[in-house]
């Protein structure tokens, strides 16, 4: 490790991935960035110091100008020993540094929590005073309805009030009262360690301060005046034609403006519009002829218009947006009005199956048009949204108000299921129609590409018209929701003859909030099994630099898969395609029900164990099964093949690999899956499962990470195994740091790309 130049906008690190390193910024700053907030680190940060708990980065690390970063070699605390070694004053200066990081999150912290409490505050406050205030004048009071849904931001991740004081006394330290202070090497890894934990802690608390704040504030201040804030102007303005005392409104206003100037929470220019406009407005003079008051309870901000389309079921709501004619709305109903009546919704024959085939078709024309509306129309209202991100279509059918309340709540948390590699299915069609992402293949393994010439070969497109069907992004969507949506929801759903995509209560076996797939679910399974098949998505890429000396070298890089949460609910995944295209050095594409009936981790290690043997096919080309081209797909067809044969396996091993390929229905590769799964959930941990034969091929291409590694030393069953993996790895670092020093002799920088293939060989 050592030196190493960032130029202006380039990734340091990604929110996610694995810390392999801890980066110490020696000059220039870093811009660390989280889906609700970014914040810059000065000089004398650590980068993925806050992440030495979890061991993967919090946020992603961007250079903010050009940088110089010293890195230091950072997988498990243990590592930082060899450098406080060298110099017990390397241990001052990290603390040092970690403390600096310390006080500048601790200060953001305090702020956010200040702001949003006095946010709550003095919403909750002045609502509460309007209230009092048409009693007081005798005026007609006007509902805010979101105020009903407005709750103190939960407490559950709270940081302990000694703790902030603890650290705010800690950051004070000079780096002479650490060197004072801090003699010990154990002592030192312990405090950096402990520094690390509680900014992830300060990361983690910010995010949920600036998503509540984000999801609340235009109760306070909304773009459509329908807030707290035009309500109080209504108030003062209906009671200044009945009163000339209004001194009491008029010092609420003033209260309400003071906080909204200072909070910094809104646009500075629409602040100053809503001011003037109350500011420049001519209240009336009270006079004896005042107009009388509705008696009427109002909901405050909906237009008649609107308030009427809104009294609509959520179902004619949803048909209407997609264009559905009202005989068309009408037949839709009492379709799924008998549907629902049926005594045996599940039965794969007579009503029951025709109209679930109706319904079905009829769901996914719906789902395609008001895809088309609001990728190229807009004007998505909550219940179109409900419809796009989970399936929902009709109170009645997911149980009553509860449920469907419960499913619209889980719209101002949808951001929790987008980023890294994670996104919705309506985000990832938004994506492939503002042209950021290409179409999944379909089901006869043909992308978008090579369906339209073979559509413009067969005479479905006109030769004339295929440059311009190429270039619509709408017709990549339409490809993607005719095939992988229709195949993706059925398979996920894990009710392959009885599925309906429309979501129902017998869907919904625990609360919505429980059952939502998180990019934070997601990502801590993926670790869980980085952390022990440390391999699973590194890939071999092509590096060539001639005018340094490498002509050709392959190096090993990790591309995490994207994860496509598909509007239904269900207990299983699956694995789309290992590539997203033709290059192997694409994202694999996964797909998962966003409302999940099964454990997220046995799903996401059932299709990692998928992705490792259609990886390996893919690499492998015809030659996948060539017992003399060793590969993972190779050895374990073979042994699978004459299994009966293998002197190695007793009469009692060979009855079960047996049993384990008639239960696979001569399928070898998910024979390979269920011994994917019992490397991961319990040879990891030392608890045998697996024969010898197929022990060995798992632990040649799936090696353990350092850590299992290390619990597993001693184990008699992996010995032999271990000795040859740490010949074999000692070879091959010695072979690198042969080819990059003559590299870096003839003048070559070490890019992330090469420091990233040396720590693969390292772990």
């Amino acid at each position: 490790m050592g030196a190493v130049n960032y130029n202006k906008g380039d990734y340091i690190a990604k929110k996610g991935d694995k810390i392999k390193v801890l980066s110490l910024i020696a000059d220039g700053s870093v811009i660390q960035k989280t889906p609700m907030d970014e914040c810059i680190l000065e000089k004398g940060h650590i980068v993925g110091l806050a992440g030495c708990d979890s061991q993967i980065y919090p946020a992603d690390y961007i250079a903010a100008e050009d940088c110089l970063i010293m890195e230091y070699s950072y997988t498990i605390p243990e590592e930082l020993i060899k450098l406080f070694e060298k110099s017990l004053d390397y241990g001052s200066v990290f603390i040092l540094a970690a403390l600096k990081q310390v006080a500048f999150l601790l200060s953001r912290h305090m702020k956010l929590k200040q702001i949003t409490r006095d946010y709550y505050n003095i919403v909750v406050t002045t609502y509460r005073d309007y209230k009092y205030l048409c009693s007081k004048y005798s005026v007609a009071e006007y509902e805010l309805q979101r105020m009903e849904y407005l709750t103190q931001i939960s407490k559950d991740d709270a940081i302990p009030e000694w703790k902030e004081r603890y650290y705010a006394k800690f950051v004070r330290f000079t780096l002479d009262d650490l060197k004072d202070l801090f003699k010990n090497i154990d002592l030192c890894i312990g405090t950096i360690e402990e520094a690390g934990h509680f900014m992830a802690a300060l990361i983690n608390r910010s995010e949920e301060y600036l998503g509540y704040i984000d999801k609340s504030k235009s109760i306070l201040l909304a773009d459509k005046k329908n807030d707290l804030f035009q309500l109080m102007f209504d108030l003062e303005n209906r009671v200044s034609f009945i009163s000339s005392d209004k001194e009491e409104i008029e010092d609420k206003m003033n209260n309400l403006i003071s906080f909204i100037m200072k909070s910094g929470l809104y646009d500075k220019d629409f602040v100053k519009q809503r001011i003037a406009e109350y500011r420049n407005h001519t209240f009336a003079v009270a006079a004896e002829n005042a107009p009388e008051e509705e008696t009427e309870e109002t909901v405050w901000g909906e237009e008649d218009e609107e308030r009427a389309e809104n009294q609509l079921p959520c179902v004619d709501q949803i048909l209407q947006y997609a264009d559905f004619s009202d005989e068309e709305i009408t037949t839709f109903k009492e379709k799924l009005k008998a549907f629902s009546e049926l005594p045996d919704k599940t039965a794969t024959d007579g009503d029951a199956r025709s109209l679930r085939k109706w319904l079905t078709g009829e769901f996914y024309r719906c789902y395609r048009q008001a895809a088309k509306n609001a990728l190229t129309v807009g004007n998505i209202t909550p219940v179109v949204s409900m419809f796009l991100n989970f399936g929902f279509m009709d109170v009645s059918f997911v149980g009553g108000e509860e449920n469907a309340s419960s499913v619209m709540d889980l719209l101002d948390r949808l951001f929790v299921c987008t980023g890294d590699n994670v996104y919705t299915f309506f985000n990832w069609i938004k994506s492939i129609y503002d042209g950021e992402r290409e179409p999944s293949i379909n089901e006869l393994d043909l992308d978008f590409n090579k369906y339209v010439r073979e559509a413009v070969r067969t005479g479905e497109i006109p030769s004339d018209k295929e440059k311009a069907y190429r270039e619509n992004n709408w017709n990549k969507v339409a490809f993607e929701l005719d095939n992988v949506f229709h195949s993706g929801g059925r398979i996920t759903s894990g009710h392959i003859t009885t599925f309906l995509p429309i979501l129902s209560d017998e869907d919904l076996i625990n609360t919505p909030a429980n059952m939502m797939v998180t990019t934070d679910k997601i990502r801590e399974a993926l670790d869980m099994i980085r952390a022990i098949d440390y391999g699973c998505f590194y890939r071999e890429v092509m590096f060539s630099d001639e005018a340094h000396g490498v002509p050709r070298e392959y190096i090993n890089l990790e591309i995490l898969p994207d994860f496509i949460l598909l509007p239904n609910a269900g207990s299983k995944a699956i694995l789309w395609q290992p590539t997203a295209d033709a290059r192997n050095n694409t994202s694999a594409r996964l797909m998962m029900p966003i409302l999940s009936t099964g454990d997220i981790r046995d799903m996401i290690i059932e299709n990692c164990g998928r992705y490792r043997w259609e990886m390996c096919r893919k690499v492998q080309g015809s030659r996948w099964n060539d017992i003399t081209t060793p590969s993972l797909t190779s050895e374990y067809s073979d042994y699978l093949q004459y299994f009966r044969k293998n002197f190695e396996l007793s009469p009692e091993a060979k009855e079960k690999v047996g049993n384990s390929i008639k239960r696979a229905r001569n399928n070898y590769r998910e024979v390979f899956v269920k011994d994917y799964e019992n490397w991961i959930k319990f040879e990891s941990k030392g608890s045998f499962r697996l024969n010898k034969v197929a022990r060995n091929i798992l632990f040649n291409y799936c090696p353990f990470g350092q850590a299992t590694r290390d619990l597993l030393k001693d184990n008699p069953m992996f010995q032999e195994a271990f000795n040859r993996f740490t010949i074999q790895k000692q070879r091959k670092l010695k072979h690198i740091n042969t080819l990059y020093n003559h590299y870096q002799q003839a003048g070559g920088e070490l890019t992330p790309e090469l420091i990233e293939n040396l720590n693969f060989y390292e772990m």
